[in-house]
């Protein structure tokens, strides 16, 4: 699972982030924002997963909440990820 994120499931499916510990952690508003901003480019957009990770490094550069997803994401090597189903955006 990736940092921040919310699981969901028997066989555990990415429901989105886990926004309610990103405010207990004192996540500001805007950092929430732009996390989620992040994730949706991540996992609902088009094209291969190297690509968008690319996009976000690029695009975030200076979120180091978000640098910490794409590290981990880089860092995955053979292992899978979880991921969303098919057509669900974020629900966290």
């Amino acid at each position: 699972m990736i940092p921040f994120g919310s699981v969901i499931g028997n066989r555990a499916r990415l429901a989105g982030l886990n926004v309610i510990g990103l405010k207990r952690r004192g996540f500001s508003h805007e950092a929430i924002h732009e996390l989620r901003r992040a994730y949706k480019m991540l996992f609902n957009g088009g094209g291969a997963l190297k690509e968008r990770v690319a996009d976000v490094t690029e695009a975030f550069a200076g979120e180091e909440a978000v640098q910490q997803i794409v590290g981990f994401l880089r860092q995955g090597g053979d292992r899978a990820i979880c991921v969303p189903r098919a057509g669900k955006g974020e629900e966290g």
